[in-house]
């Protein structure tokens, strides 16, 4: 059932946005009405979205990008950051823009870089969010799904504060979620508030020369958020069950190749965001056969894994002594070529809940 959101001068908000422009296009609305409730509200850039060489070579008219070219464009891609914060009508929002590397935020999930992660749980342990939103781990863009896998761990950090957040995925890049908002919570905008969106929006003019259309299409009649992910993503994930037993862990993969994402496909898990947590990478074989386990943050080999089925269908069986200690686990599966993901990442439920997982 979808649901209202509403928010009062109590609420302290946070929003995360994986690169300039998100803020704008998933939740100019919202920004708009936490400024009117008078809610607290910082806005965090996690990259500077400096890593867009087609975006920058329509707006620069030049072809060649080497490191200088891309810092410039990162200056820019702030700038405009701050002017579409500015149209919101939202220029006394704390903005934060941390800088890492745009399209590596994968990366960073997968090797555990604890500077990323100390940074972003710094910012949400102390800004004690009442209201925290952030991408869905369902999101195409894998900047998108990897900054809410991090968002997940960070907000752990909460449990030893007097303010548990309530935490609100957007979805910007998977227009068949977009298109079936169940479970979402609705927040309507008047014409004004359209107004003021689609001016941020057209703000981000490096961004606007290849996608005006797609980008403005946003600045519709409502903005959806998810209490919790989509059911309807979930159910069309890939990772399509789980069974945990005391010493191994099975996963049921269907995965289909697509043009945005096809080729050989890996399994990722991720089990917690502590430096010692387990991460694992898994090649699919083409058919049935042993599968070679290993760490991503050392390259090494750490097991050996058995996957039963053929052409990404299957079920993979991993030793459990490889993930002890996972109090949380987040799988995706990666595939060689494209840009964009299958799904995303899944959070796979703990032990005797196998069944809440299953489509």
């Amino acid at each position: 059932m979808s649901g209202a959101l509403a928010l009062a001068p109590s609420d302290r908000l946070l929003v995360l946005a994986a690169h300039p422009d998100d803020e704008s296009c998933a939740t100019g609305g919202l920004l708009q009405h936490a400024l009117a409730a008078g809610s607290p509200t910082l806005m965090v850039f996690f990259t500077d979205g400096d890593n867009n060489p087609w975006a920058q070579r329509a707006t620069e008219l030049r072809w060649r990008i080497v490191a200088t070219d891309r810092a410039r464009f990162g200056v820019r891609r702030r700038a405009e950051a701050r002017r579409a914060l500015d149209r919101l009508g939202a220029s006394e929002v704390t903005a934060s823009f941390l800088g890492f590397p745009d399209q590596s935020v994968t990366d960073l999930v997968l090797h555990g870089n604890e500077v990323a992660m100390q940074t972003l749980t710094g910012l949400v342990v102390g800004w004690r969010p009442t209201v925290a939103v952030g991408p869905s781990l369902l999101d195409l863009h894998p900047d998108h799904s990897a900054l809410g896998v991090m968002l997940s761990f960070a907000l752990e950090g909460l449990a030893r504060t007097p303010a548990p957040s309530t935490h609100l995925r957007y979805v910007v890049h998977n227009p068949a979620l977009l298109a079936r908002p169940e479970a979402s919570i609705a927040l309507s905008l008047s014409d004004q508030q359209r107004s003021r969106k689609r001016a941020a929006i057209a703000c981000h003019r490096t961004q606007l020369v290849l996608r005006s259309t797609w980008l403005l299409s946003f600045a519709r009649r409502e903005e959806r958020f998810w209490p919790a992910e989509s059911p309807i993503g979930l159910a069309r994930h890939p990772v399509r069950g789980v069974t945990r037993g005391d010493d191994f862990l099975e996963i049921v993969v269907a995965s289909r190749n697509l043009l945005r994402a096809h080729g050989d496909r890996t399994v990722c898990l991720v089990g917690g965001s502590s430096p010692g947590s387990p991460r694992l990478v898994a090649g699919l074989p083409p058919r049935a056969g042993a599968v070679e386990l290993r760490d991503p943050r050392t390259g090494a080999t750490v097991g050996e894994g058995e996957f039963r089925g053929r052409k990404g269908h299957g079920c993979l069986r991993i030793p459990g002594n490889l993930l002890a200690g996972s109090t949380r686990l987040f799988a995706k599966v990666e595939h060689t070529f494209g840009f964009f993901d299958e799904a995303g990442w899944k959070e796979l439920p703990l032990a005797g809940q196998e069944e809440s997982l299953r489509a």
